[in-house]
């Protein structure tokens, strides 16, 4: 049985925050119960996008490849 997911607020559980100037992305992992997680994505705190996954690992490695892509683009880590 897969562990549920901690809820962090309305918003989910932040996985990780990046900054690029005075810039921020944060991508937040949120429970959807039996319809799986979704990935949030947020730029200075309003909702971007986001993509619903089935299960917690999908949607964790879709923030990873998204991370390392924008990392890619000068954006560094910031908690």
């Amino acid at each position: 049985m897969m562990a549920r997911i901690r809820r962090g607020g309305p918003d989910g559980e932040r996985l990780w925050r990046l900054r690029k100037l005075h810039d921020q992305i944060d991508a937040r992992l949120v429970d959807r119960g039996e319809a799986g997680v979704e990935i949030a994505f947020f730029y200075n705190g309003g909702r971007v996008y986001g993509r619903r996954w089935s299960v917690r690992e999908a949607g964790v490695a879709d923030a990873a490849r998204t991370r390392a892509e924008l990392e890619r683009g000068g954006w560094t880590s910031h908690w």
